[in-house]
Formats: C-alpha cells, sequence, structure tokens
C-alpha cells in the first residue's frame, strides 16, 4: 500500500463523504503524533497494533570492498517496531515448508 492507497483507505474509512485533503490531514497528525512522541519519550505503544521505540547502535567498523580501505559508521539513533501478536499477518507457505534443525 502506498500513500495515496492509504489516503484513499482512510477517506473511506471517514465516511466517504470526506475529502482527500482531510483523509490526508489525518495521516499527517498521526504521523506527527509518533513522530513527536518517539522525540519525548523515545517509545510509542499503540495498543493492538504495536510499538515504535528509539534504539541506539553502537559504532562499527567494516571494509570498503572496493577499496579495502576500513571506515568507521559512527554511533546512530534508529526506530525499531516490534508489531502486537494480533497485527502480524501469518503468510502461509513462506516459512512453513522449511523444516527446523
Amino acid at each position: 500500500m502506498n500513500r495515496r492507497e492509504l489516503q484513499e483507505s482512510v477517506r473511506q474509512a471517514l465516511g466517504g463523504t470526506a475529502t482527500a485533503m482531510a483523509a490526508e490531514l489525518a495521516i499527517d497528525a498521526v504521523v506527527r503524533a509518533i513522530s513527536d512522541g518517539l522525540k519525548e519519550d523515545g517509545c510509542v505503544r499503540l495498543a493492538h497494533f504495536g510499538t515504535f521505540e528509539q534504539s541506539r547502535k553502537q559504532p562499527r567498523r567494516l571494509t570498503l570492498p572496493h577499496n579495502g580501505k576500513p571506515l568507521t559508521l559512527p554511533e546512530r539513533t534508529v526506530i525499531r517496531f516490534r508489531p502486537a501478536p494480533a497485527t502480524v499477518v501469518k503468510n502461509p507457505g513462506a516459512t512453513d515448508n522449511i523444516p527446523s534443525n
């Protein structure tokens, strides 16, 4: 689903009489609220959907493959999402046929 499809889905959920602009404003408000919550608390929990949380990645060293020079990636902050169990969509056949060792 892309942003335009999400916008249409929200518009329909608002009764179908809402304008595309109203749906876009609703999407922007939710994204902004999640972003602000992450900045303030470092974590946003949405019941029956999942948890967004900030996490720090440690600096790491790597070697550039084309010239063999070492490079150090600095420490950075990333956002992780853990879906709630009810949100996880099982994809039959994706991993069901892989034997476990």
